[in-house]
């Protein structure tokens, strides 16, 4: 009789085993068609993506051109995302479709982790729902891998291990993990380490661990997430020395942070109802975490509640939520809003009245949201044409843009785009200073910044309209007044854009001279 159980047993073990591999073989498979709708044309030609992560394709480009970060151009996070994106250039060339495999890529990693964590709390067929809800209505509406995405990834594969049960090997794999996700995003990753040691003290006490235990489990976290880090650092601290580090990485974050402290909530300007997943995270967060954290709190003698699992996703969760509430913008929002996702459905799976419901409607927003993502990307993007990093699918008013200014610039040429910098990476054109671009906030580096032009043979500095949106009939009482003076002097509009972008050209003599030095 018990060896007919222990067969039943192992039986029983094997087809779950294969079912789940089925299931993330789903998750990966619809994961991958999903992405490549949304970020490739049937025929591989890539849609020109946007957002925040140009910056670190730009960044990206400067590391494969010999530069250094922090010491020949500016950066105010750690550099993993800029090894990521150069290690991915190295590999298949400065193309336009390179990004977009990354953003593939990661989202493919996303949907896995986000099912193995699901499914902690929940069953297989809910956890791969809870799964599509993230990759459609959150990862899918923005697909900007920024250092953020990158980050949290690292941070809540160090919660995985940790989601069964701790030790010392977990804890320090975990640790180590931090480590990582702090060498793409320092605050993520402290945020998330400062997440875990509370939910440590808290496990701790409810087990009544010895105070041993306890030192021993912060020894091991803590030594291994300070030698992860500062490992992946060596180099850039060496190389650009501990000063400059700290004021990029520490003291110039502080600085930006308080000048936002609660000044807006961050939603973008253009509110629409394509924006109302982004909303939902607004209000679902707050008040998902406080909702966990008070049943873990009622429930904590109730073995049969998944208080260490729903604790541990809501306290890391929670840090998240605090970290990023300092300086909040929305897509930094989402993409600390994963454990948030998770304990949603989980709560939602605890409810069987509206549970029938709940998953009804999410299907069909799953399957709405995703075929009018696909419809309207295809839609909008529907220029084709071939730029010096590829062939490309865009806005018809950006593809002529950025065809003329192919027409009339070089290859590897130095071209300073003030602005948001997206014609680098199209055009594989080249920064010439070490900011990234201009900001009213940097005003301490305008006089560098015309320094540099001085020196440096830049033929065309592309003006961005929106720098201008403090000045008032003509007076502008900003910081960025020493640079305009100098563009003004030394170059010439030649060409204004239909979005606003104004094209200077440098004056004949000024050129010249330029060239004799």
């Amino acid at each position: 009789m018990q060896q007919l159980e222990s067969s039943l047993r192992r039986d029983a073990i094997s087809l779950s085993g294969r079912l789940m591999r089925w299931y993330y073989l789903a998750i990966v498979l619809g994961s991958a068609i999903y992405l490549y709708l949304n970020l490739f044309l049937l025929r591989g030609i890539p849609f020109l993506l946007g957002g925040d992560q140009v910056y670190f394709w730009m960044f990206a480009q400067r590391l494969l051109h010999g530069e250094v970060v922090y010491r020949d151009f500016f950066q105010y996070t750690t550099p993993g995302t800029d090894l990521v994106y150069a290690a991915a250039f190295k590999a298949f060339g400065l193309r336009l479709w390179v990004p977009n495999l990354v953003v593939l890529t990661l989202g493919i990693f996303y949907s896995c982790v986000c099912f193995s964590l699901s499914r902690k709390l929940v069953g297989a067929p809910a956890a791969a729902l809870t799964t599509a809800l993230f990759q459609v209505l959150v990862y899918g509406k923005v697909l900007n891998a920024t250092n953020h995405w990158f980050a949290v990834l690292l941070a809540l594969i160090a919660v995985l291990i940790c989601m069964e049960r701790l030790s010392d090997r977990r804890i320090t794999m975990a640790g180590a993990l931090l480590g990582l996700a702090a060498f793409f995003n320092q605050a993520h990753g402290v945020a998330v380490l400062l997440g875990l040691s509370a939910f440590m003290i808290c496990s701790s006490m409810r087990v009544r661990n010895a105070p041993r235990q306890l030192f021993r489990w912060f020894a091991c976290l803590f030594a291994a997430f300070t030698l992860a880090l500062l490992s992946s650092c060596t180099y850039f601290l060496a190389t650009a020395g501990f000063a400059k580090v700290w004021y990029c990485l520490v003291t110039y974050v502080a600085q930006y942070s308080s000048q936002r402290l609660l000044t807006s909530l961050g939603l973008p300007s253009d509110l629409t109802l394509n924006m109302l997943p982004i909303l939902a995270v607004y209000i679902v967060l707050p008040v998902i975490y406080s909702l966990s954290l008070w049943r873990c709190w009622r429930f904590r003698k109730d073995a049969a509640f998944p208080w260490h699992q729903v604790t541990l996703l809501a306290s890391i969760g929670f840090f998240l939520l605090l970290e990023v509430a300092v300086s909040i913008n929305w897509l930094r929002l989402v993409a600390v809003s994963l454990p948030g996702v998770v304990l949603a459905g989980w709560t939602i799976e605890q409810m069987p009245a509206v549970r029938p419901g709940a998953v009804l409607v999410a299907s069909i927003a799953v399957i709405g949201v995703a075929t009018h993502q696909s419809l309207a990307k295809r839609a909008a993007c529907s220029a084709l044409g071939e730029l010096p990093a590829g062939r490309v699918a865009t806005l018809p008013q950006s593809l002529e843009k950025l065809q003329w200014l192919a027409e009339h610039t070089r290859r590897g040429e130095r071209f300073f785009q003030a602005g948001w910098p997206g014609v680098y990476l199209p055009l594989e054109l080249r920064n010439p200073l070490y900011l990234e671009g201009l900001d009213d906030s940097r005003g301490d580096d305008m006089q560098l910044a015309v320094r540099q032009m001085e020196i440096k043979p830049v033929r065309y500095v592309l003006w961005t309209h929106t720098l201008d949106r403090k000045c008032a009939l003509g007076d502008c009482g900003d910081s960025l007044s020493p640079f305009r003076r100098y563009l003004m002097a030394s170059y010439i509009q030649i060409r204004a854009f239909e979005d606003g972008d104004i094209l200077w050209r440098k004056r004949e003599t000024d050129e010249s001279s330029a060239s004799r030095r």
